[in-house]
């Protein structure tokens, strides 16, 4: 793969960060009057030694990390993903071997301080907006997903911040940080994937103590990495008799107290262990109260999921594409370089715009989730932080179906452009194509992320819906433009055809068409706005017109789709 800093070699990422991103309104809404540099002066507390007391220097830190993390990636962990894909997992008596080259890369992150990007510094993290995490999630995802998912699944643990009580937070949060843990979030079982309210893990209760019983299965990294620990974070069903998403708790159980019986044989992600776990009368720890597992404690992290798996995609894509065109420059057919044959020229122009709007897609969903989540961490929950939280909840599984669906296709593209070489296992894209075939498919699937915004679309529709309101505010923004007058024009036909069928059924089967013409209508919005703050302003205004074709064309497509029913 191209050796290089991941995030100084972006011209796009480097744009968002430089001068399309709104900084002074993300930093001003997290940072909370620079509570926490305020709490270091008060203090001394190392944990806040760190924290940024101005704008400046908030930006400068976040641009740090995004540095520190661009160099791991882009330096070491993509010049040793090809051997760590090759040599893959063991599995023997209870215990996975990860390959060592996987281990070395992974220390760098730890030397740098970047495994615990998700927490806030209060308990000892780098306390990162979400747009920030995002982008390093990009850098590091566009190395080698194997890689990533290892040193990131502590960020699972994040749920602890909002939902454990605060003695169980300074218990565990330090602990995982400073002895490097992995975390695995036990909701899937043999029989129950996205049918979650259905599971069966029992815990009881005896002597004050709970105690878990059952089985999960695809439980990424349980197993910890080589010997080093693990929690589970486990949904399991509490009390006699109780059946559904209200009989469902969350549980923190120690990698000490199950075991590991299995790891699954994949298609990609060849170094990332996907174990299967028993439960046999395992300890466990209750997070926040009993009976909130899932419809409240669960549901409320999928936003959070949603988007790193966005982040996924825009990763993969961006390593997929990045490839591609060096490649297309150096590959002579016909006596020239196989860029300049118009056919390969369209794909990587392709490639190139949805990028684009894969990543203003990404940065977009993160902020959004700060703007609801912030003002809860901050303890004024406004009606602002409210309508936030609702369009959080329809981006965000608009995002994750999108970026995911789209990495797969931009990575076809990119095998494509290298030909019968690509479909070698010599170059990097025969892995990149395997690994990229799962992020449509967990943490919820394709299908599953179009049942989730469908509702926020259709009721956000209405008169006074607040997807139509966050659909105006885009365009107040970006003033007149007549081609996204055009697509939303369709995409209001789209939404009434779908009102019109009678049969639910036919309604269900019908709602990717209208997510996916919001997906474009969104799209084409959000690319807009970032070109008002762009200094390259022709360049994007040249992808903007062509990636606003493909999106009326497609748009118009489900109008035809949902008409002839």
């Amino acid at each position: 793969m191209i050796q290089s800093n991941y995030f100084t070699d972006n011209a796009d990422l480097q744009e968002h960060f430089g001068q399309i991103i709104d900084w002074p309104g993300i930093i001003e809404l997290y940072e909370n009057g620079f509570a926490d540099a305020a709490e270091f002066r008060k203090t001394k507390n190392p944990r806040y030694e760190m924290a940024p007391s101005s704008v400046e220097e908030a930006q400068q830190y976040y641009k740090e990390i995004l540095n520190s993390a661009g160099e791991i990636a882009g330096m070491h962990v993509s010049q040793a993903a090809q051997a760590i894909d090759r040599e893959g997992l063991k599995y023997t008596d209870n215990n996975v071997i990860h390959p060592q080259k996987m281990i070395d890369v992974i220390q760098k992150y730890r030397d740098a301080g970047l495994p615990p990007i998700a927490f806030r510094r209060k308990y000892g993290g780098l306390g990162l907006p979400s747009v920030v995490k995002a982008m390093a999630s990009e850098l590091m995802y566009r190395a080698d997903t194997s890689t990533t998912i290892a040193m990131g699944s502590m960020g699972l643990a994040g749920i602890l911040e909002k939902h454990a009580s605060e003695e169980a937070k300074e218990k565990w949060i330090p602990k995982m940080i400073a002895e490097n843990y992995c975390v695995a979030m036990g909701l899937s079982e043999p029989d129950f994937g996205s049918d979650l309210p259905s599971v069966r893990t029992k815990a009881v209760q005896r002597d004050g103590k709970w105690y878990l019983t059952g089985t999960k299965r695809f439980q990424t990294v349980a197993c910890g990495l080589n010997g080093g620990p693990a929690i589970m974070l486990a949904l399991a069903r509490t009390g006699e008799g109780t059946t559904g998403a209200k009989g469902l708790s969350f549980f923190i159980v120690e990698r000490k107290d199950y075991k590991v019986t299995g790891i699954e044989k994949k298609l990609g992600l060849k170094a990332s262990a996907t174990c299967e776990v028993a439960l046999e009368d395992s300890p466990g720890e209750l997070v926040g109260k009993e009976g909130y597992g899932l419809v409240r404690y669960v549901i409320g992290m999928l936003n959070g999921a949603r988007m790193g798996i966005a982040a996924q995609g825009v990763g993969l894509a961006t390593a997929g594409y990045m490839e591609a065109k060096k490649y297309a420059a150096e590959r002579i057919q016909f006596g020239k370089p196989i860029q300049e044959i118009p056919a390969v020229a369209r794909m990587l122009s392709r490639m190139e715009r949805e990028i684009a709007a894969m990543r203003c897609l990404m940065v977009e969903g993160a902020t959004i989730v700060d703007r609801y989540q912030c003002p809860e961490f901050n303890g004024v929950v406004s009606d602002e932080a409210r309508y936030w939280e609702k369009i959080a909840n329809t981006i965000t599984p608009i995002s994750k179906y999108y970026n995911s669906e789209m990495c797969n296709e931009l990575i076809d593209d990119a095998l494509q452009v290298f030909g019968g070489s690509g479909y070698t296992e010599d170059y990097d894209l025969a892995r990149l194509y395997r690994d990229a075939r799962i992020t449509n498919i967990y943490d919820g699937t394709t299908q599953i992320q179009v049942n989730a915004a469908i509702g926020g679309v259709i009721a956000g529709m209405a008169a006074q819906g607040q997807w139509r309101q966050y659909l105006d505010s885009l365009t107040k923004q970006i003033g007149k433009n007549d081609a996204i007058s055009d697509i939303r024009a369709r995409f209001e036909e789209v939404v009434e055809a779908w009102r019109k069928f009678e049969d639910r059924e036919v309604k269900e089967g019908m709602s990717f068409e209208v997510v996916e013409s919001a997906a474009r209508l969104v799209n084409s919005l959000l690319m807009e706005k970032a070109t008002l703050r762009a200094t390259d302003k022709a360049t994007r205004a040249k992808l903007n017109a062509a990636y606003h074709v493909d999106s009326l064309a497609t748009v118009t497509g489900n109008l035809i789709r949902l008409r002839a029913g």
